[in-house]
């Protein structure tokens, strides 16, 4: 699962309560824990929901973070178990809203209810639930497209509607099972989308930090720009130092001969030290790189390739990046050793995992080279 877009909707809900509150006193509880959601401080982040629900024990907004909260402490290998729980909240969400406004006329219960159905869509997607998918991500987009023609009135719209721009072109061609599906969306902009989310890094207030990290996964999964993900996610790991998805994504945008001289090996060996067996594989990877490319180093490196791949193969169906990556590593490591039988198997393993073209392009290289 990718990170949300939703803790900007709870964000901007909780603006209109400077009408009411003079001090602005639920804002800052509600930036405070969505501080605490994004460094994956489970427990500090439910404290400030539940202090949230002291004063507005029936608002969405409860919970709506306890789900987000969830969702960012286990990202991205969130299982069923997990996630039966966060649906449950995401489903109060989308209950408290309705009762409060009936038809969703409200903006406030509108951006509540549009951020459960869009966890909901987002979290199906990637289970390859496609109907569900699609018919959450349906009525997220009936609340969404409210929003379109808002940005220049209220300018955290842009990053939506940049979202949307962006993605409504851009997903069904990486994911051509969804193009069907979505005919009646209406059309986007990639060109337009990416504007908008980049003015969003500048002068937005609420929807700062998602902009951050959605033009990052962009520039990594789509654009095929890491050097343009690179000043996204350093700022990230900088003011979240606890926010291990982005350490291992920041680690991705340097990893290549040019720029992974800078990277951390302390940050390294946090993702190694992790329990989740998702930033094992991306840690010892990683590393693999690290003692190949900068120490010269190829025993260490096939061991840490290896070790990575071990844990990697526990996950199936996530961190498939950092498996392409690790056995692309593996291949080179193989081949300048000579061992060009293990080598052509290793490197037709990376072409399972084509999260980028770049590693399916040297991955063939390589084999053309056997």
């Amino acid at each position: 699962m990718k990170p949300s877009l939703v803790i900007v909707f709870l964000l901007i809900s909780f603006s209109n309560f400077s009408q009411v509150f003079d001090e602005g006193f639920l804002q800052k509880l509600a930036k405070k824990g969505a501080d605490h959601v994004y460094n994956a401080n489970l427990d500090s982040a439910f404290y400030y929901a539940d202090s949230l629900k002291t004063y507005i024990p029936d608002h969405p907004a409860v919970p709506l973070m306890k789900a987000v909260a969830l969702i960012w402490s286990h990202i991205p290998t969130i299982s069923d178990e997990v996630f039966s729980v966060i649906e449950r909240q995401l489903d109060s969400v989308v209950f408290l809203a309705e009762q409060k406004a009936p038809k969703l006329k409200d903006s406030e219960m509108m951006f509540f209810a549009m951020s459960a159905h869009g966890l909901l869509a987002e979290y199906y997607a990637d289970k390859d639930y496609t109907i569900k998918a699609v018919r959450e991500a349906g009525r997220a987009y009936l609340l969404l497209k409210r929003g379109f023609d808002l940005t220049e009135e209220y300018p955290e719209f842009l990053f939506t509607t940049g979202l949307y721009n962006y993605f409504r072109e851009m997903y069904p061609k990486k994911y051509p099972i969804y193009k069907p599906l979505l005919w009646f969306f209406r059309s986007g902009d990639r060109e337009l989308g990416l504007e908008q989310l980049e003015k969003a890094t500048e002068i937005t207030f609420l929807t700062k930090v998602e902009a951050h990290i959605y033009l990052s996964y962009i520039y990594l999964r789509y654009e095929y720009k890491p050097e343009r993900a690179q000043e996204y996610l350093s700022r990230l790991c900088l003011l979240y130092p606890n926010n291990y998805y982005a350490k291992a994504k920041y680690l991705e945008s340097l990893a290549n001969p040019e720029d992974f001289n800078i990277a951390s090996i302390e940050m390294i060996n946090d993702l190694i030290d992790h329990e989740n067996n998702y930033y094992k594989l991306a840690g010892h990877v990683f590393l693999g790189y690290y003692e190949e490319a900068i120490n010269g180093n190829h025993l260490k490196a096939e061991i840490a390739y290896r070790k990575g791949l071990t844990f990697g193969g526990q996950i199936p169906g996530h961190g498939e990046f950092f498996k392409g990556f690790g056995y692309l590593g593996l291949g080179r490591v193989l081949m300048a050793r000579e061992d060009s039988e293990e080598a052509e198997a290793v490197l037709k393993q990376a072409l399972n995992y084509p999260e980028t073209e770049a590693i399916k392009m040297e991955a063939r290289e390589l084999l053309s080279q056997i």
